[in-house]
């Protein structure tokens, strides 16, 4: 009963700041963006790893890559690979209150990637509020503010979402 509740009053708040989010959007392929967001679950390290394997790849592209990852756990590992919070850090309905969360929101990438595909409430705020010009990440039933939204089979993972983004990424011609 808490959870539903708990599941209403996020998607109340998602959908207020839904309505009051003004944004410049642009359009940009991992070619085009100098300055990428990657948003992250970490709580498994395989998916910790994943991500962090995507994030190094990128980086050899000459990307300037911001890494925040958050742990669906009450305590957070010492990791310096980079930027995280914990549940411990985040409201009763999801939302972070977290100074690493909130200075990620406030930076302005060319592309943020939300590598959420479990849906956990924390992520999904931080990507809301973030001022990304592009925003993809996992498709979802919940309301949200991607430009860009890639469905996976259940249990395919970070890997598969990044090779599909490759894919459609790929296809896009700017002009």
């Amino acid at each position: 009963m808490i959870g539903l509740i708990r599941k209403i009053l996020f998607r109340k708040g998602i959908r207020e700041q839904l309505a009051q989010q003004k944004r410049n959007r642009q359009v940009h392929t991992i070619e085009s963006a100098r300055t990428i967001g990657l948003l992250f679950d970490a709580t498994s390290e395989n998916a910790r790893k994943e991500s962090l394997e995507f994030a190094k790849a990128l980086e050899k592209q000459g990307k300037k890559v911001h890494k925040l990852g958050f742990f669906n756990a009450k305590q957070m590992p010492d990791i310096s690979e980079f930027d995280g919070f914990s549940l411990k850090e985040t409201t009763f309905t999801g939302q972070p209150k977290s100074d690493k969360a909130d200075q990620f929101t406030r930076e302005k990438f060319d592309l943020l990637l939300t590598l959420n595909p479990d849906e956990l409430p924390a992520l999904a705020w931080v990507a809301l509020q973030s001022q990304a010009a592009f925003k993809i990440g996992f498709a979802t039933e919940n309301p949200n503010d991607y430009d860009l939204q890639l469905e996976t089979p259940e249990g395919k993972g970070v890997r598969y979402f990044t090779e599909q983004l490759a894919v459609y990424l790929g296809k896009i011609v700017l002009t």
